[in-house]
């Protein structure tokens, strides 16, 4: 015989009540749970991170960074091609372009590297990495083991007032830490999304000390080496730290004596398909000059744009104090010399430079 199952008792529309008394109060307490407490915050946060802008931004606690605030709210998600997100976060206010970038993809870098327009000249990330920051763009490049792909990260910000007063009175807040470690982060966690395998770096625990104003005597930096003694007049260097992973070093003398100020710059790695509308203006060839402007290239290891040093002669520097003209006795060879130790610091060969400076 056949032994009866024991259930509870249904009845069409009709629940018995003590399932009712049962499942109710579960349900309820389940729902606030969910809503009110941290673990479930925690768990919905995940869960949405794990698909906003593809899935490719760094959020957990990890070796190489500490993790998104929970609440941290989203927005702006948008897909720019295959394998390039653009996204919003509040709180940290952050902007992030993520992309693979292929091998000989030149196309539309500008939207993955947009130009370092802070206040301050872009520092190297440090850590091995490859990657600048100005204090308000972060720029983070990880190659790949198995192909010649590489994921790029920018990470633009919207600073506090609080923070802008720190910067222009010092060096870097906890807020740039923060946000270089999460652009290192996601870029090692899309490149896994991207079977790509990433080149190892270290996780960042400091940036470079940030280089203040200098007496041209003590250039340590992009600035060092440069003939100054050709110009007694130069009194004051502004230099972006040294380090080969940077993609920009920059370098600007200035005197008490004129207003103008000589700029020389070099672009690397994605950096290098950058150039701002002043710098690119009638720039033709691998070297050149035009007036003020001055213009050189070099193949450097791994990138397939030469990579391009510009500088600029301050018409003011030709005119003494009592307007006799002078000349230039300083930029040429200070461009030379500035082009010559940027590339070798970055492993390039080839240099060419315009034939006023060789």
């Amino acid at each position: 015989m056949t032994r009866a199952k024991l259930v509870p008792r249904v009845v069409w529309g009709k629940v018995v009540p003590w399932t009712v008394a049962v499942l109710v109060p579960v349900l309820v307490a389940g729902w606030i749970w969910w809503r009110e407490s941290d673990t479930g915050a925690r768990w919905r946060f995940e869960d949405a991170m794990d698909s906003f802008c593809g899935g490719l931004l760094a959020h957990r606690e990890g070796p190489l960074f500490e993790g998104l605030p929970v609440g941290t709210m989203l927005e702006n998600e948008r897909r720019l091609r295959q394998d390039a997100w653009a996204c919003g976060l509040q709180s940290p206010s952050l902007q992030v372009v993520v992309a693979r970038l292929r091998e000989g993809e030149k196309e539309r870098v500008a939207r993955v590297v947009p130009e370092f327009r802070g206040e301050r000249s872009p520092a190297p990330v440090g850590g091995g990495r490859q990657g600048s920051s100005d204090g308000h763009l972060t720029v983070i490049v990880v190659g790949c083991r198995n192909s010649a792909d590489r994921i790029a990260v920018s990470v633009n910000s919207y600073r506090s007032r609080e923070e802008k007063d720190e910067h222009r009175v010092g060096g870097w807040v906890d807020s740039d830490l923060f946000r270089a470690r999460f652009a290192t982060a996601t870029a090692v966690e899309a490149a896994g999304r991207w079977n790509c395998e990433p080149r190892a770096g270290e996780a960042l625990t400091a940036l470079p000390p940030v280089l203040a104003a200098e007496p041209v005597g003590q250039a340590n930096g992009a600035c060092a080496g440069l003939p100054f003694a050709r110009d007694r007049r130069l009194d004051t260097v502004h230099e972006t730290p040294p380090g080969r992973g940077g993609l920009v070093e920059k370098c600007t003398v200035e005197s008490a004596d004129f207003d103008g100020a000589y700029v020389f710059r070099a672009r690397f790695g994605l950096a290098a398909a950058q150039r701002s509308g002043g710098e690119s203006t009638g720039h033709s060839g691998d070297a050149g000059a035009d007036g003020s402007w001055l213009w050189g290239s070099a193949r450097c290891p791994g990138d397939a744009a030469r990579s391009p040093f510009t500088g600029y002669l301050p018409p003011e520097a030709r005119t003494a104090p009592d307007g006799r003209a002078t000349g230039d006795r300083f930029g040429l060879p200070a461009f030379r010399a500035f082009a010559e130790r940027a590339a070798a610091r970055h492993g390039c060969t080839d240099l060419k430079l315009p034939p006023a400076v060789r």
